[in-house]
Formats: structure tokens, sequence, C-alpha cells
């Protein structure tokens, strides 16, 4: 088995610059967790030691260089020779890239100058004006040869650069939110609060605790819950509804008090939600006397939850953070920013195309190529394109322990 590396060095991506590895044993059900991963981790070697590795080699050509982005009030260029990868992005108010879509726009200026060899190179196009504007780059974008679309745009904007017949355009590469794949050859490239949710139940499960009971906030999508429930049932655990609550201690509480019953019957309480109301919904499952139960959380939880002592001992499954270090003093040297998520899924979607061009020439961006079953590693860590347009990313295995993350099981080294 071969994975496909696009990374500058060895490792994985996470925002957040420092992690503690320690292995102390938790209590209950995290070391049935930790034994499990313990024999997955040598079946996994076991089956590694007998493949050959084949690293694709973009390491060898990383660049050192400043990258110095062009304003982004003209038309934009990061490089000038190779095959086209055309960025689609919407200017400001102002008439230039301002937030995310300006750390788009840097991390793909960034991965080109550190991965384009000179064989690819990022033009950059503003769909500020909608999807007319969109479709209208798209066909300006084939005529010029492009080998990839890589859109940051808004849902109805994206939504049409898909729905424009796969013949008709080059591949879609989305780093927004997901769209339906309508007419094929459309990615979404970028993992979410679902996909760290589902990792971390599959590890409680694999310890034996199969019955989910899950809080959200009240404005969680319902499509979201469907998603989550399938992959819960598909995984072998039972899903026993979902809770939700409002972003007050009180309200928190109360929706615990109200789950009662079904809290009664789970052995896994997954918490979904971007605020330190999760440690207050943890607190109170805690404070109904429920036992021998296993707390997931997710990638989404804010850091400062993490030292609230309601939460310990609590899995969470997320890409590993040490992969974002190899590039962040880079961005922050060129760019004199911090770098973001949005920054990195753009470094890695320009990465693909380049190794796939090195490799394979611009005649070798198929759909056969972007769904390679090995997948790629990059810093936003392993990763593989599926031909249903998803994403599937590998991610370590983390428990909360004195107000820190300590890993229980590292990234695959494949898939």
């Amino acid at each position: 088995m071969t994975v496909q590396s696009i990374e500058p060095v060895q490792g994985s991506h996470g925002l957040r610059s420092t992690r503690q590895v320690s292995l102390s044993e938790g209590a209950g059900p995290l070391k049935l967790i930790k034994s499990v991963l313990a024999m997955s981790i040598v079946v996994a070697c076991g089956v590694v030691s007998g493949c050959q590795s084949d690293v694709d080699g973009i390491a060898k050509n990383v660049k050192t260089n400043d990258i110095k982005a062009p304003s982004s009030e003209v038309e934009e260029n990061f490089g000038e020779t190779g095959a086209e990868i055309t960025l689609l992005l919407p200017k400001g108010t102002t008439g230039i890239y301002e937030g995310a879509a300006r750390d788009v726009r840097d991390g793909a200026g960034l991965g080109v100058g550190e991965l384009g060899g000179n064989q690819v190179f990022v033009k950059v196009v503003d769909v500020a004006s909608g999807a007319p504007a969109a479709a209208t780059a798209v066909s300006e974008a084939r005529a010029r040869g492009s080998v990839m679309l890589v859109s940051y745009a808004s849902p109805a904007v994206t939504s049409a650069i898909a729905a424009v017949p796969a013949d008709q355009r080059p591949a879609l590469l989305n780093l927004g939110v997901p769209v339906p794949p309508t007419s094929g050859n459309v990615y979404n490239f970028v993992s979410d609060e679902i996909d760290s949710a589902i990792e971390g139940v599959q590890a409680a499960s694999a310890s034996g605790h199969k019955k989910v009971l899950v809080f959200a906030q009240s404005d969680f999508p319902a499509a979201d819950e469907a998603r989550l429930a399938g992959a819960i049932q598909v995984g072998g655990g039972t899903y026993l509804g979902l809770a939700r609550y409002d972003l007050t201690d009180a309200a928190a509480a109360d929706a615990v008090k109200r789950a009662g019953a079904n809290l009664q019957n789970a052995d896994t309480v997954l918490v979904l939600g971007k605020t330190v109301i999760t440690t207050t919904i943890a607190g109170a499952v805690k404070a109904s006397g429920k036992t021998n139960v296993t707390f997931v959380g997710t990638s989404a939880w804010p850091p400062q939850t993490y030292t609230d002592p309601s939460v310990a001992g609590t899995v969470i499954a997320m890409v590993e953070p040490e992969g974002a270090t190899m590039i962040a003093d880079r961005y922050q040297r060129h760019y004199k920013r911090t770098l973001s998520t949005d920054a990195a899924y753009s470094y890695d979607a320009v990465a693909v195309v380049s190794g796939i061009v090195r490799t394979k020439g611009p005649e070798g961006m198929n759909a056969q190529n972007l769904t390679s079953k090995v997948g790629f590693r990059g810093v936003t860590g392993l990763f593989r394109l599926t031909p249903a347009g998803t994403v599937e990313r590998k991610m370590s295995l983390y428990s909360l322990n004195g107000g820190k993350l300590s890993l229980l099981g590292a990234t695959p080294a494949s898939f």
C-alpha cells in the first residue's frame, strides 16, 4: 500500500502548536479504548510492514523564499508557468479579499511557492458578483486549459459551479460549506465537527460502549443529525437520540434533565458544540449520578474548555496538532498573521494538484487519480477523496487529562 505524500516533511495537520503525548492511564472506559487502540496499532503495523513505501517526493522541491502576495485590487497570479489552478474567491465590500477568503488566497500562494516547482500556478478570480460571474469564470478557466477549480465561495455560488456538467469544466475542490456533487468530479475538501464526532464515537464503540446519546446546540441542522445517526448505526452502535440545548448554563442543565430517560440507557455521551457551554452539559451529566459512561467531545470545542474539571477524561478525535507547525512559521513570516484552518486547507488543495501534475502530468488530473484509495498526506493530515464527493480524513484520538490533550492513538500511517 502506498500513500501519496504532499507534505514538506512528515506529519499531519492541526492548528494548535503544542500537544501533550503522555499515555497516562485513564479510568473506566478509557482503559478499554486504549487496549483496543493498542491492538489496532499492532495489526496495522503488521500489515504495513509488508507494503512498499512510495512517497512522492514533493519535499525535495520545497522552497524557502518569501512569498509576496500581489495587491488584491488587481488580477492575481501566484507563479507564472505550468498548469493553471483557478482559485474562485469573493472579494469583500471594500473590493479586496478579506477574512477567510484572504487566508485561502495566501495559503494557496504559499503552497505554490513551496510545492509548485514551476509546474503549476494559481490564478485568483473574483466571484463576488454571484453565480453568473462564477459560470463565466468557469467557462474562461476551461478555455485557458485550467486543470482544477478551487472554490471558497457561498454555497449558492459553489453549487452553481458544481452543477456545470463535469465534461464542461475542470474538477472542483470545494473549501467552503459542502455542496451536492450533482454533476460529478466535485470534491468537498473540508472535514467538520461531525467527522470528529463520528471518529470519537467509533473509538468508544470499539471499547464496548455502543449506546450513544447526543447533545447539540439548538440550531444543529437536521441533516447533520441524520448523518451522525446513520454513522453510529452503521458502526454497530445504538443511537438514543439528540437533546438540544440553548447557550446558557441554565438551559444546558435543563436539557440534561429533560434527557434523563435516554441518559439512563446510554453508555456514551457525545457533546457537540463550539462554546464553553459544552462543559456545563458534561458537568450536569456527572451531577445526575450517571456512571460508567464515556464522554466524547469534538474538535470544535474551544481550547479553554479543556481545563474545566467536568470534562476530564473526555475523548476527542482530531487531526494531529503538529502538522500545521510545518508551515505556520513560514506563513507568519510571509503574511504577518497566524496560520488559519482555511489557509491550511488551501495549501493542501494546491499540494494535491502539484503532486499529481508533477508525477502524472496535467493530463493526470482526472477522477481516477484524485480518488486514489491510498490517499494523500498533507498538513491537514492523511486524507483521500471519494467518488461520492466527500473527504475521508484520518484523525488521532486524545483524552483530556490535566487540562491538556493526551494522545491515546496516533493517526494511522495509511488507509
